[in-house]
């Protein structure tokens, strides 16, 4: 089976777990609302919450035919959710590449297996397109080892750590920030899998699926109460641009 596509079901709670601003906060201000995030959020605490997982279609790619029809479908969509995942490393020295890419709109979540793929034409295209936006957490990491696969000119990322650190939250993992955001606990067991075993399970698809999701609405809820800031891009950090430049021409030598 080449692509699979995985119907899931949340177990958890309904959309209407997330916060929404009370008629007060709604009032504080006409042209902004005004929030007092806390800085963190207690492990302990976080436990307690509902847990929320992407209750939409997932198309698990592992075929550079079905490759095409997904990026036509996500280029439909202006704002994306963005993540990665990478086998863990348990012995030092030893790292592993980029094993999945995912991409999320509202409703269905793709999954590209990049062990399977390589890194496809289309994706890197995409990922290069400032006129797409790729919404995620800690990008730096996910692009870094995406360009050891191919080195490619990222474009159009918004990075919500910075967003959220603007806004006075001191941790801003995914995790705390879906339990800020949202009041709702996003599971990471399957974090530490393997994500290059031949075939990835369905706990692993819903996590991915999840990762890139929350990312999405996250995004979403912050464009919605007015928090963006004028200058939402990221960009890669000059110090690791000229790395990178280097390294590409001592590879053109």
């Amino acid at each position: 089976m080449h692509r699979q596509d995985l119907q899931t079901n949340s177990c958890t709670t309904d959309a209407d777990t997330f916060n929404q601003p009370s008629d007060h906060t709604i009032e504080a201000a006409e042209s902004k609302k005004i929030y007092r995030f806390p800085e963190r959020l207690d492990k302990e605490h976080i436990k307690t919450l509902p847990l929320r997982a992407f209750d939409g279609k997932i198309h698990l790619i592992t075929d550079i035919k079905d490759v095409n029809a997904a990026i036509k479908t996500l280029r439909q969509y202006p704002i994306l959710g963005f993540d990665t995942e990478t086998r863990p490393t348990f012995k030092k020295g030893v790292q592993h590449s980029v094993s999945l890419l995912q991409l999320s709109t509202p409703k269905e979540a793709y999954l590209f297996r990049l062990n399977h793929l390589g890194f496809p034409e289309e994706l890197v295209l995409l990922l290069e397109d400032p006129g797409v936006l790729k919404v995620g957490v800690a990008i730096l990491d996910d692009v870094r080892g995406l360009q050891k696969l191919s080195n490619f000119n990222a474009a159009g990322f918004v990075e919500l750590a910075d967003i959220a650190s603007s806004l006075g939250i001191v941790t801003c993992g995914l995790r705390n920030l879906a339990a800020i955001f949202f009041g709702v606990r996003i599971t990471k067991k399957a974090q530490l899998t393997n994500w290059e075993r031949p075939v990835i399970n369905s706990k692993q698809c819903l996590y991915a699926a999840t990762d890139a999701w929350i990312c999405l609405e996250m995004y979403h809820f912050l464009e919605r109460e007015n928090l963006l800031p004028e200058n939402i891009i990221w960009h890669m950090p000059e110090s690791h641009l000229k790395n990178s430049n280097m390294s590409s021409e001592n590879n053109k030598q």
